[in-house]
């Protein structure tokens, strides 16, 4: 369980720093040029990362976690 809640903080760090970088960084990049078709690959590429890490930090063994942010 300790392990568990270890890896729970990690992911929840790391979807802290990409949510951090999509919209602090890759946001206004894509507000300035919507067609540069780069920073939207990257824009794609990012949201799915912070998807993935968005589930880890939900699933709990047994069933969904409780969410407290």
């Amino acid at each position: 369980m300790e392990l568990e809640a270890y890896e729970q903080a990690i992911f929840r760090r790391k979807l802290n720093e990409f949510a951090r970088l999509i919209t602090g960084t890759i946001g206004p990049h894509a507000e300035l040029d919507p067609e540069d078709e780069w920073v939207q690959l990257v824009l794609a590429q990012l949201n799915g990362i912070k998807a993935a890490l968005d589930m880890l930090v939900r699933f709990r063994r047994g069933g969904p976690a409780r969410v407290g942010r």
